[in-house]
């Protein structure tokens, strides 16, 4: 049901010589079987119910002169605007007007802001009244922010569905109350196979997005109330990126993907990613590490990186992979025979001459930690973050990632002129380099320098 495909980055390593990087792309793509599967999606909206959803974001605004007080902040009162309530709305009721649901799909709704509650359970899309009407009561709730609460409801209804897509869709527009208990339930997330598409926007913490998404081999938006450059969503096109996100889920035919790694004494494997068609870190807590979904029409592609000590002059097997997943469309769980990776020592100075898709999916991946480090001094050391970003959009641009070269371009702009980095441009950042990336063919043009590569990768 799933085919792959494993390259090193390099056929020699020096023999000798201790703490040698070596990076393996793993591709899979689901075969024609599986992609003609048809699995049932159970896609549950969780919805910031907080008062600073009725914040006006677009529309004919007139001010009446009035304002009013939400959550400790002062408003002023207008009339003729669109609120994020306003949006989100729209954007769920073109989603059950789309004709996109099949028969075995399945829809829920939950809203949280100081408490948490489930305005319709799973339910399929044949119903539209009763979600027509779950779907307005998200105008009756406000208060603050408790996104814990949600999740919790979350777990309730989807930790017992085996053999489905589990897709949460998460809105939320400011930062949570109860952080800690949302990581606490991120476990469960990913050991139930339930991924988190999150859309950001106004006052979120972007680091727990990132946690979440990471965790739980999902997705990441940042969206703007006023038009969008570079990476980020337009709160306007809300019901255009919410339809794509169920499109993608329903793409899925190969799902709750686990990998174990077996690696030879002094063989370390010390970074498991995604790098197409998203960027997702694995925290690689526990083995097998859970690796998500693998949607039909593409191929996906990982990368492992080892550390290799000392060996003397061989060709020897360094590690074993093996794969399980289900086919949710067959109700099917399948196992894929172990995969060897078999490095060759050689004698004297290896110059390694580098597999230029391997390093260029290297280099797409090596992008979120250069952002990463930026955001880490940039308070302290604007110039050193501004030459981390430098880095980082040369890379984009070279690959031909242009939303995500304009949004770091237009950072790297702001540091120049302010020594600073507005809250706004860091969500920017931070997201965008978590969001799509560029797939790498045979016309790869000109390379960097092989002693570029090693600088940026540590090889």
């Amino acid at each position: 049901m799933l085919n792959f495909t494993l390259t090193l980055n390099r056929e020699f390593l020096e023999a000798d010589k201790d703490h040698q990087k070596l990076f393996a792309m793993l591709k899979v793509r689901p075969t024609k079987e599986a992609a003609e599967t048809s699995p049932p999606v159970n896609y549950v909206c969780l919805i910031d119910t907080s008062g600073s959803m009725y914040e006006v974001v677009g529309g004919n605004v007139q001010e009446t002169g009035r304002t009013f007080n939400v959550d400790g902040c002062d408003y002023r009162e207008v009339s003729g605007g669109v609120t994020k309530m306003d949006l989100v709305i729209e954007s769920l009721q073109k989603l059950i007007q789309s004709q996109q649901f099949k028969a075995e799909d399945r829809l829920a709704i939950i809203r949280f802001d100081d408490e948490a509650s489930t305005l319709m359970e799973l339910a399929p899309v044949g119903d539209r009244q009763r979600m027509e009407d779950a779907i307005q009561q998200l105008r009756l709730y406000s208060g603050g922010t408790r996104l814990g609460l949600g999740m919790r409801h979350v777990l309730d209804l989807l930790s017992s569905q085996s053999m489905a897509v589990n897709r949460v869709l998460l809105f939320t527009d400011g930062q949570t109350f109860d952080e800690d208990l949302c990581r606490d339930f991120v476990k469960d997330f990913s050991g139930n196979n339930i991924s988190i598409s999150a859309l950001g926007v106004g006052e979120y913490e972007e680091n727990l997005l990132v946690y979440l998404s990471d965790n739980t081999a999902g997705k990441l938006r940042h969206v703007v109330a006023e038009s969008a450059s570079g990476t980020q969503v337009a709160i306007a096109d809300l019901p255009k990126e919410i339809l794509g996100d169920f499109r993608d889920a329903q793409r899925e035919v190969v799902t709750n993907m686990a990998l174990s790694v077996a690696t030879v004494q002094g063989v370390k494997l010390t970074r498991l990613a995604k790098v197409y068609p998203t960027v997702v870190e694995n925290p690689m807590v526990q083995e097998p590490y859970l690796i998500g979904n693998i949607m039909a029409g593409d191929e996906t592609v990982f990368i492992l990186e080892f550390d290799v000590a000392s060996r003397s002059a061989s060709r020897v097997r360094i590690a074993q992979l093996g794969f399980t997943y289900d086919v949710p469309g067959k109700k099917q769980r399948k196992e894929v025979a172990p995969q060897n990776i078999v490095a060759q020592f050689v004698n004297g100075t290896v110059t390694p001459q580098m597999d230029a898709e391997v390093m260029a999916y290297v280099q797409q991946l090596n992008v979120a930690g250069l952002v990463k480090q930026s955001m880490d001094v940039v308070d302290s050391d604007p110039i050193r973050a501004e030459k981390l970003l430098e880095t980082a959009t040369r890379m984009t641009r070279k690959w031909g990632n242009d939303s995500l070269t304009e949004s770091l371009s237009q950072a790297q702009d702001e540091l120049r002129k302010t020594r600073k980095l507005s809250p706004e441009f860091r969500k920017t950042v931070k997201i965008g380099s978590k969001g799509k990336t560029v797939r790498i063919n045979d016309n790869l043009g000109e390379e960097l320098s092989q002693d570029a590569i090693r600088q940026l990768t540590g090889t």
